[in-house]
């Protein structure tokens, strides 16, 4: 009977589940992007790709996905108004009731450069879970399970700084100017008295 109950728990023992390192392809359906100019982009692929890694302080739940552009910074309609950059783009993981569960990291360099390049170029944009969280298998796992869809948003070319009116002459070179003048004035003035003097 003891020799029993030990292989029973050791059998349990072996039972729980190891943490490893799993990935997933989510549908094109289930990339949702937002923001005044998330028109320029599209995912490139019919999938994008979501995975659980163990990092070096953590486990995180990471994306990986191929964009291209769909026109260029040069055909954007009112253009002028705005830097050829991205603003700021925010991630997010949702569950199936479009519910965040949880908010990503992104590198969106390549991104930011694909508003240069020609229409349906291409780039890869990557994010996953804030490192700060230290998260634990167990809860980076749930995470993962979770998330049916991603959702970048706040997609909006950078305004154009708003340029002063131009002028010829700016403030300071006006006072000088006007110094200028009034010294001209005063000089007059006292060549004037001078020949009044003299005639």
């Amino acid at each position: 009977m003891i020799v029993c109950a030990v292989i029973l728990c050791a059998c349990g023992g072996s039972s729980k589940p190891q943490p490893t390192e799993e990935s997933k392809t989510l549908p094109a359906s289930s990339l949702v992007m937002k923001g005044k100019h998330a028109k320029l982009f599209r995912l490139a692929d019919d999938t994008y790709k979501v995975s659980l890694v163990n990092a070096n302080d953590g486990w995180q739940v990471m994306v990986k996905m191929t964009l291209a552009n769909k026109s260029t910074y040069e055909q954007v309609k009112d253009k002028n108004n705005y830097e050829p950059e991205l603003s700021s783009v925010y991630g997010k993981l949702l569950n199936s009731s479009d519910v965040e569960i949880e908010s990503l990291d992104l590198d969106t360099e390549d991104f930011e450069n694909l508003i240069a390049e020609e229409v349906d170029e291409q780039a890869v944009v990557s994010g996953h879970t804030y490192s700060y969280h230290h998260y634990s298998y167990e809860d980076a796992k749930a995470m993962y399970d979770k998330t049916v869809a991603v959702e970048l948003s706040g997609i909006e070319l950078e305004k154009a700084k708003e340029e002063k009116s131009s002028s010829i002459f700016d403030d300071d070179d006006m006072q000088d100017v006007k110094d200028a003048a009034e010294k001209a004035g005063k000089i007059l003035e006292a060549e004037k008295d001078l020949l009044d003097a003299l005639f």
